[in-house]
């Protein structure tokens, strides 16, 4: 387990959270980084990056904790996550993340056009929509009118980092390339300062204790998971095994009485013919002139018939 732990420290680059939460927190890279991202907004400076801003939206609701939490000189708040595997909750995830961000943009009392813009960033390891696209930067907009976005100062962008599309501009993509360890150009600064901040993170022997006693907790929490979900899996299974029992039960109890019924009919039908010969034959025999007493003797005898059923027939 040592030997196992100590080459994943080793070998853990940007795309591993806990690396790159720590190589976030140096103030020049973040800002650089964001410069990166949001050209546009022309930054100056920011807060010192804060890993360990937490959010409530309520007393009882689900606390966030985001990765790299900051505010510009503008006011406009920054959530940057690393999302390194793909839970398939991108989406409302997302929205619970901005939620929490955009509380901190609205001061008490302030009128809400004076509210911060809010900006919830994330870097994944896989392609979070599934569109092939290598960023997504989202927003709200009218159905009717797609192309009419709505300016309430919240944009979520997503970045695909595994993409190799190259759809934005070459800072950018030097910094998506470090992340997926692709071949950099060694002279852009932000390249240069991340390899020192990696060597730096990979030298402290704190944050390296730290992150062996965390991946231990996450590879434990992954197993009682997996148990968990082996155990529902079995519920479901056992459940969909009873309901296709109770099926087989009622389909065969359906197909006994069809059988029975079947049956049934049968009988009656057989019923109705012997009941056709028998009067038959005593229509015939007495055509015969064969008296009375010698045809039932013959038709009780053949037929197998009792005394009641002979005088049933002989006084229709």
């Amino acid at each position: 387990m040592n030997e196992f732990l100590r080459k994943k420290w080793e070998m853990a680059g940007l795309a591993d959270d806990y690396i790159f939460n720590k190589v976030m927190l140096d103030y020049d890279i973040c800002l650089e980084v964001l410069r990166r991202i949001l050209p546009d907004l022309h930054i100056k400076k920011i807060k010192l990056p804060n890993n360990q801003q937490e959010f409530a939206v309520a007393p009882d609701a689900k606390a966030v904790r985001f990765d790299i939490y900051t505010t510009d000189e503008q006011g406009n708040h920054y959530d940057i996550e690393m999302q390194v595997a793909d839970h398939h909750n991108i989406a409302k995830r997302i929205r619970y993340y901005q939620t929490a961000s955009s509380m901190e943009a609205y001061d008490k009392g302030q009128p809400y056009e004076q509210a911060d813009d809010s900006y919830v960033i994330f870097f994944c390891n896989f392609d979070p929509f599934q569109l092939g696209q290598q960023r997504y930067i989202l927003h709200k907009h009218i159905d009717e009118i797609p192309e009419q976005i709505i300016e309430d100062g919240q944009t979520d962008i997503l970045f695909n980092v595994p993409s190799l599309r190259h759809d934005v501009d070459p800072k950018m993509q030097a910094f998506l390339d470090m992340i997926a360890q692709r071949k950099v150009e060694a002279t852009d600064p932000l390249v240069v300062k991340l390899k020192e901040r990696i060597a730096v993170v990979k030298r402290n022997r704190k944050w390296r204790s730290e992150y062996m006693r965390r991946s231990v907790y996450e590879m434990d929490q992954e197993m009682r998971e997996k148990k968990i979900r082996e155990g529902e899996r079995k519920v479901r299974d056992g459940k969909r095994e009873i309901q296709k029992s109770k099926r087989e039960i009622k389909e065969g109890q359906d197909r006994l009485k069809e059988k029975e019924q079947l049956i049934q009919e049968r009988e009656q039908k057989l019923h109705e013919n012997q009941q056709t010969i028998i009067k038959t034959s005593i229509v015939a025999m007495r055509e015969l002139n064969i008296d009375e007493t010698t045809i039932k003797k013959e038709i009780k005898e053949k037929f197998d018939l009792s005394d009641k059923e002979i005088k049933d027939y002989f006084t229709e």
